[in-house]
């Protein structure tokens, strides 16, 4: 498959055999968004992304000027595409199984040499371990590719298989970085070595 003007090719191909709830195919291709023609693909996994986030939000009334506050971020940021997102500092990757594009990941700067992993997000068929762990992988080794030194995330605590993968590559616990809009928000720090460290 030719690689798309402007596009990136991010690692291997890898196996997903074990993805929970898919069985068409066995492989997929991950690589850097090819901007302006990935947009339209991007921002609809990114409006995905935040309908599955208020779904899954504390609504309680004293959290719900929080979590509005924390859509209507996530709405700005994708009426800005690529924005924070894009070159130089930033990047979406994408992961393709055939000609269909089931998940998307996000890097951003927060600040010099720091950077975020941010709007991962996959389709309900293709959730779990197996499939989470190579996608963080290729982000991370991206963000070395980038430069920056350490990387930071956060998750939801109902998040399982997110957390097991996060410690798994080295992501270590630690305090808020910011008013999550969910409670109890988990969030993680990571140094960034040669990339597949």
């Amino acid at each position: 498959m030719p690689k798309p003007r402007g596009a990136s090719a991010i690692g291997p191909t890898v196996s997903t055999q074990e993805s929970r709830g898919h069985e068409a195919s066995t492989t997929a291709q991950v690589r850097g968004a090819d901007w302006p023609k990935d947009l339209s693909t991007i921002r609809g996994l990114f409006q995905e992304y935040r309908d599955w986030l208020a779904d899954h939000s504390d609504h309680s009334p004293e959290l719900q000027a929080r979590v509005r506050s924390g859509l209507s971020l996530i709405d700005q940021l994708t009426a800005e595409l690529p924005g924070a997102y894009g070159p130089p500092r930033g990047e979406v990757l994408l992961w393709r199984e055939g000609s269909d594009v089931v998940a998307c990941g996000a890097l951003r700067e927060l600040e010099p040499r720091l950077g975020e992993i941010k709007r991962i997000y996959v389709r309900e068929d293709y959730r779990g371990k197996e499939f989470g762990r190579p996608f963080v992988r290729a982000l991370i080794d991206r963000a070395q590719q980038l430069g920056y030194a350490a990387l930071r995330a956060d998750t939801l605590p109902s998040m399982r298989a997110a957390i097991e993968f996060y410690q798994e590559l080295g992501f270590r616990p630690i305090a808020s970085y910011w008013p999550h809009p969910v409670a109890k928000a988990l969030f993680f720090e990571r140094s960034v070595g040669p990339p597949g460290a």
